[in-house]
């Protein structure tokens, strides 16, 4: 929400409504090894945070606004580093805990980009949660969940971003294939390799089950290092390197300067 250019809490959400969850997902997660998925996705708004649709983000202004307090961490640096950092928090948000309830919990998630609301903390404006106005449910359809997410939600915003502010949309759906990638692989490893086939499926092959090409093909690629050890390695940097104070991303990054 944006009040004379900035942005407030809002004391009503009756444009979005949130209902009782079906389900507790953060219950779900317990303190297994997926505990970090806590918090992450709500069913009420949180005491603090500024809170924006995530629709909103498709508005330069209010896309801006938030950036803009992000940008205060970093000051004269690259923007476009900037907002690739801030895209980070957004997709692993996206994509960490909700591929941890459709393939491990079996729970479809009401993700589309008209149905959530986004809270950042009010100081730095890094993404801190989302707030769903629809109920979790049971699915059989793991791997469909995921598509829709990513064509319900990570497609438009990458589009927007993209358009407002100046990235290349191949580096935000690296970006987006980077966790994705991660968790799938987490997942397999934690519980059982069949649960993801599906899901993996969305990253390694050309063509979405929709018959469009994706995004993500090839974004994720096996390298090894001299000693045999294998890795994951980016095909586009995230220009994160170019942040004070902000590590790169070793030997996951396709770039020599951004390893270190």
């Amino acid at each position: 929400m944006e009040t004379n250019g900035a942005f407030q809490r809002p004391t009503s959400i009756a444009d979005h409504p949130v209902p009782h969850q079906a389900v507790d997902l953060d219950d779900l997660v317990g303190d297994n090894p997926f505990s970090y998925c806590r918090g992450k996705l709500l069913s009420a708004l949180p005491q603090t945070g500024i809170v924006v649709s995530c629709r909103d983000l498709c508005d330069r202004a209010i896309f801006d606004e938030i950036i803009g307090r992000y940008a205060q961490k970093f000051p004269g640096s690259d923007r476009r580093a900037i907002v690739s950092m801030w895209t980070l928090y957004y997709f692993s948000m996206l994509t960490i805990a909700p591929s941890v309830h459709m393939f491990v919990n079996r729970i479809a998630l009401p993700m589309e980009v008209d149905r959530l609301l986004l809270v950042c903390n009010e100081q730095t404006g890094e993404p801190e949660a989302f707030v769903m106005s629809g109920r979790p449910e049971v699915t059989s359809d793991l791997a469909g969940e995921l598509h829709r997410l990513m064509l319900g939600h990570a497609e438009p915003v990458i589009a927007a971003i993209a358009a407002n502010a100046g990235v290349a949309p191949k580096l935000l759906w690296n970006n987006v294939a980077a966790y994705l990638s991660w968790i799938l692989k987490e997942i397999a490893h934690r519980q059982e390799p069949d649960l993801v086939e599906g899901g993996l499926a969305l990253l390694e092959e050309p063509a979405w089950p929709c018959g469009r090409r994706n995004p993500m093909f090839g974004m994720i690629r096996a390298a090894r290092q001299q000693c045999g050890l294998e890795f994951a390695r980016r095909k586009v940097c995230c220009l994160r390197y170019n942040l004070p104070g902000v590590a790169g991303c070793g030997e996951a990054c396709p770039l020599p300067d951004g390893r270190h």
